[in-house]
Formats: structure tokens, sequence, C-alpha cells
């Protein structure tokens, strides 16, 4: 399978953004070897299923604990609600993203990335030089280890953390020398207090005066329990960032459901280190496979 490990080192990344090494990987000790030989450099990493694939063990990659896991029932008309939602979503996004060459999608892991697939199925423009997408490691589940030293309001810092230091990165090495001219960040909203804390870090860090970002998302429950929707529209108003655009849709079964998104943690001590969710064969679970084929089209392949 295929590695990839982002670092805080300086430097440039101008031919590759989503990752600063990249390796290939045949056992869960060799993955965990390559993350640790990075010291307290580390940031996030990211391991992608390829044709060789091997099945990792750990403490929460199997076990059932979200309502949308213990509670999971296949119901083609949830998966309908999202399809239609993100089919309205993309035109909007389209032409707000009007006149950018070089779009630069900030997609965290693991939530936003299903409702990127799902939204582009539906754009008129998809080259691959238009849009690179950029997966963002962010998740307040999981925590970095206290040996690595790495602090966030003075305590022990959550992979919420990354959002900080991934930015930091695109900021000074990637953006600019890359040729960006837009960023798209892409995510879901439940009550939206993760969307608005990224935002305001994207703001905080300057990085919405160095490029316009245009901010989307998918609702649940069609946005009635977002709260931070008013906050976000006002933003806008004020300039501080491109766009703000949604769409609701009935339930976001995405939203932390480690058998349909295939991807998860294999310890939320070790630090933001995204794995797949494969069965004992090393495939997707059914839910991945019913929910990429009603929603994106066809189940997500594996490279090789």
């Amino acid at each position: 399978m295929k590695l990839y490990i982002r670092t805080q080192a300086p430097g440039d990344r101008r031919d590759h953004v989503q990752y600063d090494q990249c390796f290939d990987v045949t056992s869960q000790a060799e993955w965990r070897a390559h993350i640790a030989a990075v010291g307290k450099n580390i940031l996030t990493s990211v391991l992608k299923p390829t044709g060789e694939r091997f099945r990792l063990n750990g403490r929460h990659l199997y076990t059932k604990s979200h309502p949308h896991e213990t509670r999971y029932v296949y119901d083609v008309t949830i998966h309908d609600s999202y399809r239609e939602a993100a089919a309205k979503l993309a035109p909007r996004i389209e032409a707000a993203l009007a006149g950018s060459k070089r779009c630069l999608v900030y997609l965290p892991l693991r939530g936003a990335l299903p409702i990127w697939r799902a939204v582009k199925r539906h754009f008129t423009d998809v080259r691959p030089e238009r849009f690179e997408e950029y997966h963002a490691v962010t998740s307040s589940f999981v925590s970095y280890p206290d040996e690595l030293e790495i602090r966030g309001a003075g305590v022990r810092a959550s992979g919420r953390y990354a959002n900080v230091l991934e930015l930091r990165r695109l900021r000074d090495w990637c953006i600019k020398q890359m040729g960006f001219d837009h960023l798209l960040y892409l995510d879901e909203i439940v009550s939206g207090g993760m969307m608005r804390g990224h935002v305001n870090e994207m703001i905080d860090l300057g990085v919405t005066r160095v490029l316009p970002v245009t901010v989307a998302a998918l609702a649940d429950s069609f946005g009635t329990r977002s709260k931070a929707n008013g906050y976000l529209n006002n933003l806008t108003k004020e300039r501080k960032i491109h766009a703000f655009l949604w769409e609701g849709c009935h339930t976001l079964i995405s939203e932390d459901q480690k058998f349909t998104l295939g991807a998860h943690y294999v310890d939320h001590g070790f630090g933001p280190h995204v794995v797949p969710v494969l069965t004992e064969t090393n495939d997707w679970f059914d839910e991945k496979v019913r929910f990429d084929t009603d929603v994106i089209g066809a189940p997500e392949t594996f490279a090789e």
C-alpha cells in the first residue's frame, strides 16, 4: 500500500502538495516504522490501499461505536438524498470558482472526501490540472503522542490542531509555489462547529489573504441542526471569505461511519494517521460498496 507522510519541516513543496515522503509498505510494522522515523517533525499521514493490500489491526478499527454504525440499516432513500444534495451543490460551487485556473481542494479526512466525490461527478470541468485534492487529517478523535511534544494551547495537541499545522504548511510552502489561485474547503455540517473553527483558523493564519477561499458543505438533517450557517454567511458579507455554500440532506450517513468511509485510525493515541478499513479479504465493507454505488456511481477502485 502507499503511505503518504507530511512533515513540519520547511522546504519547497512545488512538486508534491499532497505529501513530503511516499513509501510502498507491505505490513503494519513497516507503516509504523516509517512514521516513527520522521520523529518530532511529523504532521499527518494517509495510507492508501493499492493492489497489494494488508489488513491492519487496532482497537478502534472494527468496533461499532457511532450510531451510524450501531444502527446501520441500508436505506437507498438516504443515499438518494445525499446524492441529490451533492448534485444541487455542484453548479453553485462551479459558479463560485468561475475564473479559477488552479484550485486547491481542502478535504479534511474522513468526512469531506465522499462529499467531494459526490459533488465533482456533477461538475462540467474536472480536469486534473484545474483541481488538486488535499487530504487534510484534522480529527478531534485522536491525539499526538506525548513524546512528540506537539502542543496546542499549551497542552498535548489533538488531531484537531493538525488543521493549523496543515494550513501553515500550505500557506508557507505550497500555495504560491504551486500557482493555486483559489481554495475550496469542502466539509460536512452537523452543528457546524468544526467548520466554523477550521474557517476561523484559515482567517487567523492569513490563508484567506493569500487567495480566495470558498467554503461549501452538505448539512445533516437538511441544515436544521447547524448553528454556524449565519456566522459563515456573515463572513461572506464581510468579504472575509469568497463564498459560503451549502445544501441539506436527510442524513450525513458518511459522518463517523468508518465502514462507509473506508478509513479510520488504528489507535486514537498514535496521532492523526488515516488508514483504510478493509474486510478480512482486504476488500471494502458492504456499507462502502453500497454507498459508493448509489452516491458516486461506482465503488472506489484500488489503484495498482
